[in-house]
């Protein structure tokens, strides 16, 4: 009933609708800031838990900046999920039951990568590499870190992963519009891992070839998931295709056989009525 309804909107209401919803979208950012400025002291605790040291900076707002800044990406991250629901709701009339299925999945599917990339940066990737960077100094040469360095350092960094563990949805997105062979993907194993250290080595703020190598090694093991899934992905379309194609025939078969016995009934129904007249004559 609501989707008919929506169906029937004017421009005008549209616009009032789109109008509205990004209204709840930037109040969330709103709140989200505003959250972030009041737990400031426990997000910045938790940021910079990997680097056990803590930050500096060099002017007198510059404390009042770096709050500011780690408010606004709070309320960026919180706005996030609230902006996909929206846009998601905004556009449903015009989407199948089918495709929304399909998006539902695929924004969840693409939120447990996220938080995969992150956690692994967070807790693996990024240690690494502050502890590499660390072992350059010494007694008369040490770090002083600003806080805004390290804020735009780390976010850059998770990002990075974030981005990187969507590879398997990007292959199986495009294997939904252009079918990949699995075997084929499988003979690339060496062009992988030789982009994957290219990748590595230009993300990765150190140069020493175990934070690479940290760096690398998941993008190898998520082309070989991305690969799994693949395949599971064609196989399942091959066996519903057959299916299809079997109630096909079958179909076809009903229709046959039920065409068969109507005709059959048709020539009895006509030799009983050609020899009712026989009958009658010799009768009579």
């Amino acid at each position: 009933m609501e989707l008919s309804v929506k169906k029937g909107l004017t421009f005008l209401d549209h616009i009032s609708e789109l109008r509205s919803r990004l209204f709840w979208s930037l109040f969330s950012f709103f709140i989200g800031g505003i959250i972030g400025f009041l737990l400031n002291s426990q997000i910045l605790a938790f940021l910079i838990s990997p680097l056990s040291q803590p930050l500096f900076y060099s002017s007198p707002a510059g404390g009042f900046d770096f709050v500011f800044k780690l408010s606004i990406f709070f309320g960026f991250v919180i706005s996030i999920p609230v902006f996909t629901y929206h846009v998601i709701k905004f556009i449903e009339p015009v989407l199948s039951e089918h495709f929304h299925v399909f998006i539902s999945r695929l924004l969840i599917a693409s939120c447990l990568l996220t938080a995969s990339g992150i956690l692994f940066a967070y807790y693996l990737s990024l240690p690494a590499a502050l502890h590499f960077l660390n072992q350059f100094g010494s007694d008369k040469v040490r770090s002083l870190i600003s806080a805004t360095e390290y804020f735009s350092f780390v976010t850059a960094y998770i990002a990075g992963f974030a981005i990187l563990f969507q590879l398997p949805l990007v292959l199986f997105l495009i294997n939904r519009v252009t079918p990949l062979k699995p075997g084929q993907l499988m003979k690339r194993q060496q062009y992988v891992i030789l982009v994957s250290f290219i990748i590595a080595a230009i993300l990765t703020p150190t140069p020493d070839v175990l934070n690479q190598t940290i760096m690398a090694l998941p993008l190898i093991g998520l082309y070989q998931v991305s690969i799994l899934i693949i395949w599971v992905s064609n196989y399942m379309a091959h066996v519903k295709k057959e299916h299809a194609e079997a109630a096909s025939v079958s179909s076809r078969s009903r229709l046959n056989r039920s065409k068969l016995r109507k005709l059959k009934f048709f020539q009895s129904s006509t030799r009983k009525l050609n020899y009712q007249p026989l009958i009658k004559s010799s009768y009579s």
